[in-house]
């Protein structure tokens, strides 16, 4: 299998918004993604808007050129997401479309409209025949699937679940819909240590599926209930919810690889990446909070391969920050089984050319 050319343009501490406006326009055009874009074409720009209190997402600033260049080859591009899984701000497209205004994704600041791309309640879905192991078939976004192609806009990070937040991720759980996002979750089954538990009650608060209950000694989750969106983990200030990790990630990322397969495999051509390596934190943009940077900035990514451009972004971070980035997030979790799996079903090559612009 040949490399893919992935470009890149490094971005300096403390470099002027405007000036990585401009790199990430010239990243769009050395890597074409102006070709992915027919007249007319209506153009997915796949982006996470943030949660409430995140400030780590990638900013309107940086989207607007790629909304410009999008126009500029005719497209009509839409800035697009789906529906939590989670309770918070995004979990229905009311909500939803309040947060992504709050943080500055207006027609005004960015001159494209925000569509949800799986409707009101994380229901409209396409389902797409895949060559997979987990899955011959996913349910995908409707918007996503009737969009003519894909802009995919992501904030590199760490993920308490799968690692790595890269564009996998932004694919594979951020273009599936509740059920699709129930299915990748299903074997992600934690449990309580009740040595740590400190029947804070925060747990049982925001499970989604209320498959919690305090008990005399601590909290119990009922593994029948459970759908595995790992909302325990992520709000457990104890380390009392615990995973096997070998397993859950893994079949986790597998899936999640596959469900990316499902959202690009009818756009052959019509699907470009920007990966943005810009205050690369511990946590995914899902989080309340933004978290403080786990490295310095490194710079802005472009290309047409899915795998590839994680791939390099892995590598970049390893290069510039002296670590892997799982040793710098989440050590027990190996992030590169999305990327062999993406590779094995032919979603894309680890094997790429980095080009620096």
């Amino acid at each position: 299998m040949a490399g893919s050319r992935v470009y890149f343009a490094a971005v300096r501490k403390n470099e002027p918004v405007a000036s990585i406006a401009k790199k990430v326009k010239l990243v769009y055009e050395k890597a074409r993604l102006g070709a992915c874009v027919k007249k007319n074409a209506l153009v997915g720009i796949k982006l996470h808007f943030g949660e409430k209190g995140n400030r780590g997402y990638v900013k309107p600033s940086f989207v607007k050129p790629v909304v410009t260049q999008v126009k500029k080859s005719g497209g009509k591009p839409f800035l697009t997401d789906t529906n939590t899984l989670y309770v918070g701000e995004r979990s229905n497209a009311v909500d939803h479309l309040h947060q992504a205004e709050a943080h500055g994704f207006s027609m005004g600041m960015v001159g494209a409209p925000v569509i949800i791309s799986d409707g009101l309640l994380g229901r409209n879905e396409i389902r797409v025949k895949i060559p997979g192991v987990h899955f011959s078939q996913v349910p995908i976004a409707a918007g996503v699937v009737s969009a003519g192609a894909l802009i995919v806009v992501t904030h590199v990070t760490g993920h308490i679940a799968t690692g790595m937040g890269g564009a996998m991720k932004n694919v594979g759980m951020g273009c599936a819909t509740r059920k699709g996002k129930m299915a990748q979750h299903s074997d992600m089954k934690p449990a309580v240590k009740p040595s740590v538990c400190t029947k804070c009650g925060e747990c049982v608060q925001w499970c989604p599926v209320q498959a919690i209950a305090l008990e005399a000694k601590a909290a119990r989750i009922d593994s029948a209930v459970c759908i595995g969106c790992g909302e325990c983990l992520a709000v457990c200030r104890y380390g009392a919810i615990q995973y096997n990790w070998k397993i859950s990630s893994r079949v986790l990322q597998e899936k999640m690889a596959e469900y990316a397969f499902g959202a690009i495999i009818m756009k052959k051509g019509k699907v470009g990446f920007l990966n943005f390596l810009l205050h690369v934190t511990k946590d995914c943009d899902c989080m309340g909070d933004t978290g403080k940077p786990i490295c310095a900035d490194i710079g802005i990514l472009g290309g047409t391969d899915i795998v590839a451009i994680d791939a390099a972004s892995l590598d970049l971070i390893r290069e510039r920050a002296g670590k892997e980035l799982r040793k710098l997030a989440y050590p027990k979790i190996d992030d590169r089984i999305q990327l062999r799996h993406g590779q094995r079903i032919g979603l894309g090559t680890m094997k790429y050319e980095l080009k620096e612009v």
